[in-house]
């Protein structure tokens, strides 16, 4: 077990927008345009009769079972025919082989859904409509309830935009206030799917003593960004606010970076030896008492027997705050571990329901994405100019990676052509701003990507030796291209919880208020990876097309004049090695001769900083040039 003393970058707004669209995280049970969430029962949030104020369990569909003087639900919006009774799940062209369904606690009599995909089956995808609606409850009797919490179980998934929005919204009677409104999903889960949910939300300065309130559940927020999948609604209650109650609405598992704290899905055991995981719990307070001492729980039973806690934080009622464990956890072996994430409080008031952290510990894989688990996305690098996209990986433990992993979408024409590039981070400017800071370090020949589309696939570089403390972005790169044969859909799996561990340039400055070269965070997290398998059998990438016969290597790069040089030839014999500045004048030659690998320490921390450039060539032919930045 390692401690670590640390800035968790959790909810804090970031200055740059994502080319995604995608927004950084902020604070739950906000208004709807402060706070996107998703939001998680407690476990004694569940009410007894007595607390129910008014439940409707849609065993009448939109006719309605509950108590009000016409219990009659309404539909609008441009598609708003789409809401209907379900009992088996979405039947599009999306649902697969067996239809998810909502475990809500009264199923078995059915739900309501809004099934955008089956309202666009048998349709080819690109004439598939983006679709938008809305449900609003019949009129409920709060006049007599002062304190009041809204609750309601859901499941939901869309594609294909990052901005997609769940809205629910309260009208005390005045009428529709977006100041009422509460977003409660999380922006970014493209292709998703939340899995059941149990949202509370108090309501009591909206509805409390109001004898006129109604409840809308909103597909789209007026946008027509859902053209797949559905929203599940069921067991939607007024219930009496208790004492004491508490959600969990998001776990965490994180790992220190100087860049702040940082999420893997897979990482090398290597590598995590010499760093630790943190969990943590995102916790609202939805009783009407101050808990005064509230704490977040890890326990994880296999392999590991571990079990660590926080220390006991007061949250107000209505207020969020979010925990982590004291103690970080750090693996022992391979594996795959499963983290139960859940509050307590030193009172016996509150114990939460457990949200679930997996993670793998791999031998030599690293990866943000969550790909193990399919459900893929996909983004075009290069269809409207020219962008690199990639994953950040903190370096823990000195290393030799040997290939970049990558899955590129079906949807990757045939021609499509695209590089590896291995920047550096500079950590203490890219925490201020991550459009300075980085570096180019090394990257590979342009490759034939369109024959390497829906699987993983290996491309071996030269061996890149990485040391301890170095932060790498490892992107895909992509040229715009005026032909209809050269688009590259990298895939996309998984969110990212924090800004900037995904990143995007927009080389070209084509997309709105941006400007050529600049970074872009996004929580979509590509499907790239690192491998540090020495015995890994890939494409091999590591000559250069035009120079088949050697390739230079030089690692760090930007570096302050230490430097380590490599030379991989398929060629023996004598070879002439040059160092030489930015108008040609030769610092340093090097005879190479006898070996198909070469390698050697440089110091040249004497020379002005600046860029210099490395010559390879052997019998003056088959020059390859590498370019040296000293800072």
């Amino acid at each position: 077990m390692k401690q670590f003393l640390f800035i968790i970058l959790v909810g804090v707004a970031c200055t740059a927008h994502s080319q995604h669209r995608v927004h950084s995280p902020s604070t739950p049970f906000q208004r709807h345009n402060n706070a996107p969430m998703q939001h998680r029962s407690s476990v004694n949030a569940l009410m007894d009769s007595a607390n129910i104020i008014w439940y409707e369990d849609f065993a009448n569909g939109l006719a309605g079972n509950n108590s009000s003087t016409d219990p009659s639900w309404t539909t609008g919006g441009n598609d708003g025919e789409i809401w209907k009774k379900d009992v088996n799940g979405s039947n599009g062209d999306w649902s697969g082989t067996t239809p998810y369904t909502l475990t809500s606690e009264s199923a078995n009599n059915g739900w309501i859904i809004f099934d955008s995909d089956s309202a666009n089956a048998g349709l080819a995808t690109s004439a598939y409509q983006e679709k938008r609606g809305t449900l609003t409850s019949p009129y409920i009797d709060l006049s007599n309830d002062s304190n009041v919490t809204l609750s309601f179980q859901h499941a939901y998934r869309w594609c294909c935009y990052t901005t997609h929005e769940l809205i629910v919204s309260i009208n005390d009677g005045t009428g529709w206030n977006s100041n009422n409104s509460f977003q409660v999903n999380e922006f970014g889960e493209i292709n998703e799917l939340s899995e059941t949910a149990t949202v509370e939300i108090i309501i009591s300065d909206i509805a409390a003593l109001k004898d006129s309130v109604q409840i809308r559940f909103d597909w789209g927020n007026n946008e027509e960004t859902g053209s797949h999948y559905f929203w599940m609604i069921d067991d939607i209650k007024i219930v009496k606010t208790q004492p004491y109650s508490s959600n969990i609405l998001k776990s965490f598992n994180l790992s220190p970076s100087p860049l702040g704290a940082t999420t893997y899905r897979v990482i090398p055991l290597d590598q995590i030896s010499e760093s630790a995981y943190y969990f943590g719990g995102m916790f609202n307070n939805v009783g009407y008492n101050v808990l005064d001492s509230m704490r977040v729980k890890s326990v994880i039973d296999s392999i590991a027997n571990f079990t660590s806690q926080s220390n006991g934080y007061s949250i107000s009622s209505g207020d969020t705050d979010t925990l982590y464990v004291n103690e970080g956890f750090t693996p022992q072996d391979t594996g795959f571990y499963t983290c139960r994430i859940f509050g307590i409080d030193d009172n016996d008031y509150i114990s939460t329901d457990s949200l679930i952290q997996r993670f793998e510990v791999s031998e030599y894989t690293y990866a943000r994405d969550n790909g193990n688990n399919n459900g893929f996305g996909r983004y075009p690098i290069n269809d409207e100019g020219t962008q690199q996209y990639g994953n950040v990986f903190d370096i823990y433990n000195d290393g030799i990676i040997y290939a970049v992993t990558l899955r590129l979408d079906s949807r990757t024409t045939p021609g499509a052509l695209g590089k590896i590039i291995i920047n550096t981070i500079d950590s203490a400017i890219n925490n201020a701003n991550f459009n300075q800071g980085i570096e180019f370090l090394t990257e590979t020949p342009i490759m034939q990507l369109g024959s390497y589309t829906n699987q993983w696939v290996d491309f071996e570089i030269p061996p890149l030796q990485v040391s301890s403390g170095t932060i790498l972005l490892v992107t895909l790169f992509a040229e715009y291209g005026v032909g209809n044969n050269d688009t590259v859909f990298i895939s996309t799996s998984g969110t990212n919880p924090n800004a900037g561990e995904s990143r995007i340039q927009d080389i070209d400055g084509v997309s709105e208020n941006a400007i050529a070269g600049q970074w872009f965070y996004t929580t979509q997290s590509p499907c790239i990876r690192l491998n540090f398998d020495p015995n890994v059998d890939g494409v091999n990438v590591g000559i250069d097309d035009a120079n088949p016969n050697h390739s230079i290597h030089i690692f760090p790069n930007p570096n302050q004049g230490k430097f380590n040089l490599q030379v991989v030839s398929k060629q023996t014999g004598t070879m002439l090695l040059s160092i030489k500045d930015m108008l040609g004048r030769t610092i340093q030659n090097e005879e190479i001769s006898g070996s198909n690998t070469f390698s050697k320490q440089f110091d040249l921390s004497h020379l002005k900083k600046g860029v210099y450039f490395v010559h390879l060539s052997q019998n003056a032919e088959n020059e390859v040039i590498e370019k040296i930045i000293i800072q």
